[in-house]
């Protein structure tokens, strides 16, 4: 849930208070939420799309993470790569932190666990 909901939403939709099997229900129902609405939008494979026949993608960063810099590229466990489009400045060291990649707006964010919020990402490769 943490990958998924900001800490304000977490708190407001008693997220915490919820029992563990609760909370992996909700979590499924998000998950299940973003590939229906989102995978009769996403076109055939195209440079910049996820690209990956579902639209949202779970994995792990490959290596470290040093947090987001403004054009920050992450290279990721499936070996893609995507490159922060939104600016936001925010330092957080991780190693092999989980990922959650979702379209947003037409474009796609990039939740990185530990941070305070999805930021907007391109795929690069």
């Amino acid at each position: 849930m943490e990958q998924l909901l900001t800490k304000e939403e977490q708190a407001k939709l008693g997220v915490t208070s919820m029992s563990p099997e609760k909370r992996e229900v909700m979590r499924g129902a998000l998950i299940r939420t973003f590939r229906q609405g989102y995978r009769a939008a996403q076109s055939a494979d195209r440079p910049g799309g996820a690209g990956t026949g579902t639209s949202v993608v779970e994995t792990q960063v490959d290596g470290e993470f040093n947090g987001w810099e403004g054009e920050t590229i992450i290279k990721l466990m499936n070996d893609q790569i995507w490159q922060q489009t939104e600016y936001h400045y925010e330092y957080r060291y991780a190693y092999m932190p989980k990922v959650l990649i979702y379209p947003s707006g037409g474009g796609h964010k990039m939740r990185v666990d530990g941070t305070s919020k999805p930021i907007g990402v391109q795929r690069l490769r």
